[in-house]
């Protein structure tokens, strides 16, 4: 894979993690109640999650996109 398919690879795994993490925090806020603001804590322990778990169970790194398609 060359190095701009790589990168566009990387740019939408984040962005798809991201919009992911978003997502639940603000549902989870909307159907407990809770307010508004702890949406962003809840993203961020979100990402903290998943980056373990990619680490721990993927290739070493935080991404969660094959080592063959991780930019560096």
């Amino acid at each position: 894979m060359n190095t701009t398919a790589k990168r566009w690879a990387d740019l939408g795994e984040r962005a798809a993690w991201t919009l992911l993490q978003a997502g639940f925090g603000i549902e989870l806020v909307n159907l407990s109640g809770m307010p508004e603001w702890a949406a962003v804590p809840i993203a961020g322990a979100l990402a903290a999650v998943k980056s373990y778990l990619a680490s721990r169970f993927g290739n070493g790194s935080a991404a969660t996109v094959p080592q063959s398609v991780e930019r560096f």
